[in-house]
C-alpha cells in the first residue's frame, strides 16, 4: 500500500477565475491511497481526500463557500461532497489547534463591545445555551453545493445572526399569544395565530397577559414597522470548543419531489450531506435600556430555544438548546 500525491494529471478542478485556479491548485492538493490487487495484478485506487499545505492561511467561509475542488474521476461526483466537507473540517480542527489566540481575541473583542454600551447606559443580559446535538443555520441558502451554513464571513466561525434570534423569539411569544387567545375566545388556534401575528406586526395592544407579560411589552421588544423594537438581540456566537460534523438527509422519493414522477419505493434514495454544528455552547446577549424588558425577553428567549429551537429542521430535533 502507497501514499501519492496525484500531480502527473489534474484530476480535479476549481470553477474559480483562471489566476485564481493557479493559486489554489498549488495549495490544495488531491491525494489517493493505492494498494496492489494480486488477483489483477495492479495497483487500485481505494480512497482519496482533499488536503492543504499547512502553511496556507485559510479563511474557512471562503474554503467552505468559494474555494470548492471537484474530482474529475468518473464514478467520483456522487462522494465529492463528502470528500469536500472533510477537508472544510479538517481545516477547521486545524485552526482550532494553531490559532487559539485569534478565539480568544474574537472573545475579547465582543466583550469590550459590551463593556462600551454598559458605559452608555445600555443593560446587558447574557444567556448561555448548549446545544447538545445538532445545529444548522443557514441551510437553504443559496450555496454552490445545494446545502450551506451561516459561517462569520471574517473570523470564518458558526454563528446565530441577532435576527435569528430575534425572529425564533417572537415566533415563540406569537404562539404563546395565540394560544392564550384561543383558551379565552371563541376563535380557534389558527385564527387566533393569525389576529396576534397581525396585532404585533400593526403594534396593536389586543390586552392579552402570559406568564407576567402584557401584549404591550411584546410590541415595545420587538417593534413594528414604524417604531424599533427597545431591545437589541446580538449574534450568538459560539464557546469553548466548536464541534463540525457532517449530516445526511436522504430523500426516498426524488422523482416525486422533482415532479416527474409518483412516489414509489422503487426509486433511488438520493442522499444529502451537509455541515452541521454539533455539541457546542453558544454565549447569547439582549441589551436595551429598559431592564425590565430585557428580563421579559430573556424569558421568551429561554423558552424558545427550549421549546422550539432555531435553525433549519428543528421538527426533527435540530437546534434544540439546554439553558
Amino acid at each position: 500500500m502507497r501514499i501519492k500525491i496525484e500531480r502527473q494529471r489534474i484530476d480535479y478542478r476549481f470553477y474559480n477565475p483562471a489566476n485564481t485556479c493557479e493559486i489554489l491548485f498549488m495549495e490544495i492538493f488531491k491525494k489517493s491511497k493505492w494498494e496492489f490487487n494480486r488477483k489483477r495484478n495492479r495497483e487500485e485506487k481505494i480512497d482519496w481526500w482533499y488536503e492543504c499545505k499547512n502553511d496556507f492561511e485559510k479563511n474557512i467561509n471562503l474554503l467552505f463557500s468559494k474555494f470548492i475542488p471537484e474530482g474529475l474521476d468518473e464514478g467520483e461526483d456522487k462522494e465529492n461532497k463528502d470528500k469536500y466537507l472533510q477537508l472544510v473540517i479538517k481545516e477547521f480542527e486545524n485552526l482550532k489547534m494553531k490559532w487559539q489566540n485569534f478565539f480568544d481575541s474574537v472573545k475579547k473583542r465582543n466583550e469590550r463591545f459590551l463593556e462600551d454600551l454598559r458605559n452608555c447606559g445600555f443593560n446587558v443580559k447574557p444567556l448561555t445555551a448548549l446545544c447538545p446535538w445538532r445545529l444548522v443555520i443557514g441551510l437553504g441558502a443559496s450555496h454552490p453545493q445545494e446545502t450551506s451554513m451561516t459561517l462569520h464571513h471574517i473570523y470564518g466561525i458558526p454563528y446565530i445572526p441577532g435576527s435569528a434570534v430575534k425572529g425564533i423569539t417572537r415566533h415563540w411569544a406569537v404562539l404563546k399569544f395565540a394560544e392564550e387567545k384561543a383558551n379565552k375566545g371563541t376563535e380557534d388556534f389558527e385564527k387566533s395565530l393569525k389576529l396576534v401575528s397581525d396585532a404585533l406586526e400593526k403594534g396593536e395592544d389586543i390586552k392579552l397577559n402570559v406568564d407576567g407579560i402584557n401584549f404591550k411589552d411584546l410590541i415595545e421588544i420587538f417593534g413594528t414597522q414604524e417604531q424599533a423594537g427597545k431591545v437589541i438581540f446580538m449574534d450568538a456566537y459560539p464557546l469553548e470548543n466548536i464541534n463540525l460534523k457532517i449530516d445526511i438527509m436522504n430523500v426516498h422519493y426524488p422523482d416525486y419531489y422533482s415532479g416527474e414522477k409518483p412516489p414509489a419505493d422503487w426509486q433511488n434514495p438520493k442522499p444529502i450531506k451537509f455541515l452541521t454544528v454539533e455539541n457546542t455552547k453558544f454565549q447569547f446577549y439582549l441589551i436595551g435600556k429598559d431592564k425590565d424588558l430585557i428580563e421579559k425577553a430573556i424569558y421568551l428567549l429561554k423558552e424558545a430555544l427550549k421549546e422550539t429551537g432555531i435553525g433549519a429542521k428543528t421538527s426533527l430535533g435540530y437546534g434544540i438548546f439546554e439553558i
